[in-house]
């Protein structure tokens, strides 16, 4: 029985990683066009640029500034949100599996709320290019939000299987 769970466990893993890897290229381009885009906008709207009668040298320096802020958004909100969601996943599935080390165990719980700071932190930093245009404190309120519901439905998840494990256990 017991082989056959860290069985599941173990491809359940194995699929969210390879979810995690091929979503993750087109996330990340998503971002990175979302930011550019807001750069963009911010970059016409601040200096009042007539960008329909530049020429193409003339949009360069523009174009490469809204490109960095881009990859910078691009790189904050993978690591503020697609990395920790499959963080997330596979530290429940490796809650769930009973063949690990207590050691290990104790690990992991701590490692659930470290990927949630780790999360809000570049989430949080990630919105200011996603196109919020808030200052740092600002943002940080809504990233703990948006984690705490995270880590809320987490814990529910984990909850219920350690209620199932319990009814499970022969006495």
């Amino acid at each position: 029985m017991s082989t056959k769970r860290n069985r599941v466990s173990l491809i359940i893993v194995i699929l969210v990683a390879i979810i995690a890897l091929l979503t993750l290229p087109g996330y990340f381009r998503y971002f990175q066009r979302i930011g550019t885009g807001h750069a963009f906008r911010e970059i016409v709207m601040s200096e009042n640029l007539p960008w329909d009668s530049m020429s193409q040298t003339e949009r360069g320096p523009y174009v490469q500034r809204a490109d960095a802020v881009g990859l910078k958004c691009a790189v904050l909100m993978t690591f503020g949100q697609h990395i920790p969601f499959y963080l997330f996943i596979l530290i429940t599935v490796g809650l769930f599996t009973r063949s690990i080390s207590h050691r290990f165990r104790f690990f992991l719980r701590f490692a659930f709320f470290g990927v949630w700071l780790f999360g809000m932190f570049f989430l949080s930093l990630g919105t200011e290019y996603w196109g919020q245009g808030t200052p740092f404190p600002e943002t940080l309120g809504p990233a703990f939000l948006i984690y705490l519901a995270v880590v809320s439905v987490f814990g529910i998840i984990l909850g219920i299987g350690r209620l199932y494990r319990r009814s499970n256990v022969p006495r």
